[in-house]
């Protein structure tokens, strides 16, 4: 018999900032690289632990990338930033979505913390997703959003040449007792 834990399910969100915009929920898959991506299967439940589950979400982004032949996508500052701080909000405002309560999105977002300047014809996409448990590992989130095609999308999509992770150990879910942690994928390419 499944506990709990393992049948509570992970949430996950896509969107890209294009012409639309899409939420959607995802199932299980597995991810290109997580035996070779080091803690993609451990739970973010340590600051040190939180910033590995970013790294590993690099890797293994990049990992599924490769397999596909598509180019990897370099680490970038600003939209990592808006992640983090994303996800943080998620947690402290207790909300799951693209939009925050005070109306912003993933562009206001992005274009607060330095990515591109107007004009530049920047484009971004974003997915989000939180777990507890062993859900709460990189791997499980990466899973789901190969699983979904609005995730997997955005992490497929060749126009995009950087990404930002923001990992951030909780959950919007105030009533869990099991380690959790949000995550905020951000892809971005400006031209």
């Amino acid at each position: 018999m499944l506990t709990t834990a393992l049948t509570r399910p992970l949430t996950t969100a896509a969107v890209s900032l294009t012409a639309t915009c899409s939420l959607l929920t995802a199932d299980a898959h597995s991810a290109t690289g997580a035996d070779r991506c080091p803690g993609a299967m451990e739970v973010p439940d340590t600051p040190a632990k939180v910033e590995q589950a970013a790294d590993a979400v690099v890797c293994l982004v990049n990992a599924e990338r490769a397999s596909r032949g598509l180019k990897t996508l370099k680490r970038d500052s600003e939209l990592a930033k808006a992640a983090r701080g994303h996800s943080r909000d998620m947690i402290k405002r207790n909300y799951f979505d693209h939009t925050s309560p005070g109306g912003k999105t993933v562009g206001d977002r992005v274009r607060d913390a330095g990515y591109g300047e107007p004009g530049d014809g920047w484009r971004v996409g974003e997915n989000l997703g939180w777990g507890t448990g062993q859900r709460a590992a990189p791997n499980a989130l990466v899973d789901e959003w190969l699983n979904s095609a609005g995730h997997k999308k955005n992490m497929l999509n060749s126009a995009f040449r950087e990404l930002g992770v923001g990992v951030v150990g909780g959950a919007p879910n105030k009533g869990d007792e099991l380690p959790g942690a949000t995550y905020t994928l951000n892809l971005g390419v400006i031209r």
